[in-house]
């Protein structure tokens, strides 16, 4: 091991976007991403001088598409290496929401609990955040035993294994290629398993669902919400998550159609819950 390593911090001035830059991120081969502190935390033996100008080139294009200036705060630094591994392992508790316990692989299951191994450095979602673990309530009082689900941005499946657990049929999706192999091991450390995975969108199936789960952002939702809708099954419920308070209205506006059967605030956060009558 090396003396010392590289750490590159970044936190963006409009959340929205953390998703994008952080896939960025990951598809540049850094694969040890901590979110704390408000942004997310990069290490590496190698140099990370080259991230900064790349977060900026998608700042550019964000700027110049959509007319959006958004802040990038960062340091970057050169700390002595005491084994960061362990020490990001012993930063990461265990979180129980409801009767869903939530460890990662070198924690303990509780007993009586719907327990969920999750190793949160391979991607999104150890249900730590307000979007995920607002998406873990709703699923627990929403969806039933042979249910046909759909996880749609699986990311590191938390979700789709939680839905399998209760005895649902799931399928998964997501449009990047390492939260897709994050749900294969995922699924395999929970030794369950699903019935359709894909890279990809909703675009790519066909199928019909009892209930939908998407926790994306509310610019991505409001570009699926045709899918989504035809999508449902009578009776059938669309959980929508990943949505900024401030974003709220907008889409209520295009759900519409369906009926609001409940939401539930965290923080910044807003989640809502539809029933398609």
């Amino acid at each position: 091991m090396q003396d010392c390593y590289n750490e590159f911090f970044f936190k963006l001035s409009d959340d929205n976007y953390n998703e994008l830059f952080v896939e960025l991120v990951f598809d540049l081969g850094f694969d040890a991403v901590e979110e704390k502190d408000g942004g997310f935390y990069v290490r590496s033996d190698e140099s990370l001088d080259d991230l900064l100008w790349a977060l900026q080139m998608l700042q550019e294009n964000i700027r110049k598409k959509h007319k959006i200036d958004i802040k990038i705060h960062h340091t970057l630094s050169k700390k002595r290496n005491k084994d960061w591994i362990e020490e990001y392992k012993n930063s990461i508790n265990p979180i129980q929401i409801d009767n869903v316990y939530i460890h990662s692989s070198w924690h303990k299951p509780k007993k009586e609990c719907t327990n969920i191994k999750i190793d949160p450095a391979l991607a999104f979602g150890s249900g730590h955040h307000e979007s995920t673990n607002s998406c873990i309530k709703f699923i627990q009082k929403y969806a039933k035993k042979d249910y046909k689900a759909l996880d749609l941005g699986c990311g590191s499946g938390i979700l789709s294994i939680l839905l399998a657990k209760m005895g649902c049929v799931v399928d998964a999706c997501d449009i990047d290629e390492i939260a897709i192999e994050s749900t294969v091991n995922n699924t395999k450390l929970n030794n369950v398993q699903l019935n359709k995975i894909w890279q990809g969108s909703i675009h790519k199936t066909k199928s019909k669902y009892d209930i939908i789960v998407a926790n994306l952002t509310a610019e991505v939702l409001r570009t699926v919400k045709d899918e989504l809708c035809v999508r449902l099954n009578n009776k059938s419920y669309l959980i929508l998550s990943g949505i900024l308070n401030k974003y709220e209205d907008d889409i209520k506006e295009d759900f519409a159609s369906l009926k609001l059967v409940d939401s539930l605030k965290m923080h910044e956060w807003t989640s809502l819950v539809y029933e398609k009558e």
